[in-house]
């Protein structure tokens, strides 16, 4: 076996970890592009715009692989005759494009309007309990202690980052916008293990169909946007174009590789690195001051990760004397 696919002491080969670094850097690096996209365009029409950059950009590189979408319709015969329906490998795409992809894009801009932003970071750590839990249930994948374990300490590294400012401001927050973000992270856990359960289908094929059926299904909200282009700066295009790239586009195709080859609960692993590299990323573009908690949060998070995918130890065996 070549080196980049030896196995870790973790179970994980060295390029799993490798696909988990890039979802990281690209999801994280998101939050920048979209704070300079939202300076001079909609919401609605970045939120919009990014899916269908994505989509372009997915389909071309399933082409460029020789792959095609499979037809839509398949006939069936029935006792009446025959019949058309939509083919088994597209309700699945619709499925996961729909749940990870539309619903949560919707959420978070509402939710936001009635708590901060680094509030709805702190439910986004929830993401990986639910697919904790949902893989475990759904999936067929084991619930160790060091998993529990490791996921949990992963939140409390989160919540660190965040700071203690951000949860005071839980009690005075909207509990109807509190409640959407947790639906929305469980909603984000569905479709990964969604990803998980669904039949076989070639990565980029099911990630092309999947981002095309969440760009068609998100364009009414952008008619209901106020369009005014010559308003938008350069700046905000290319930002918008950037995130259709990278954590839309590119990031569709790495999830669902890492989710087919290590599971759901090791992706989700990335729920919890992400705010680090976006606060590093938020430094390095905006000039934003890392605080002594980063660190800390930094320390917490790793060893979060080192613990949930430990290997369980062997039990010892015990010999009569």
């Amino acid at each position: 076996m070549s080196a980049p696919f030896a196995k870790t002491a973790t179970g994980a080969t060295l390029y799993d970890w490798a696909l988990l670094a890039l979802i990281v850097a690209f999801g994280g690096s998101s939050f920048v592009m979209i704070r300079t996209a939202v300076e001079t365009a909609p919401p609605a029409v970045v939120g919009v715009g990014r899916l269908w950059v994505g989509a372009i950009l997915l389909y071309g590189l399933m082409r460029a692989a020789g792959r095609r979408l499979p037809p839509f319709f398949i006939r069936i015969r029935t006792k009446e005759g025959t019949a058309w329906r939509i083919r088994r490998s597209w309700r699945w795409m619709i499925a996961v494009g729909a749940v990870g992809n539309v619903l949560p894009f919707f959420i978070f801009p509402w939710a936001q309007q009635f708590v901060d932003s680094g509030l709805a970071g702190i439910y986004m750590a929830f993401m990986p309990i639910w697919t904790l839990a949902l893989a475990y249930l759904f999936a067929g994948e084991s619930l160790s202690r060091n998993k529990a374990a490791g996921f949990f300490m992963g939140l409390a590294g989160v919540v660190t980052l965040m700071g203690p400012d951000t949860l005071g401001g839980a009690a005075s927050s909207d509990v109807r916008a509190q409640a959407a973000l947790l639906f929305a992270t469980f909603l984000y856990a569905a479709a990964a293990v969604l990803a998980r359960r669904a039949p076989p289908i070639r990565p980029r094929v099911f990630a092309a169909g999947l981002m095309i059926v969440a760009a068609i299904m998100a364009s009414p909200a952008a008619l209901l946007a106020e369009w005014r282009p010559q308003d938008w700066s350069f700046v905000s295009i290319v930002s918008v174009i950037g995130l259709g790239v990278f954590p839309t586009g590119l990031n569709a195709v790495l999830i669902i590789m890492l989710i087919r080859r290590a599971g759901a609960g090791f992706m989700a692993l990335s729920n919890y690195i992400t705010p680090l590299w976006a606060v590093v990323m938020g430094a390095l573009v905006y000039g934003e001051r890392l605080a002594a908690s980063s660190f800390a949060a930094l320390a917490v998070i790793l060893a979060g990760v080192a613990i949930s995918q430990r290997a369980p130890g062997r039990k010892k065996l015990q010999t009569k004397s």
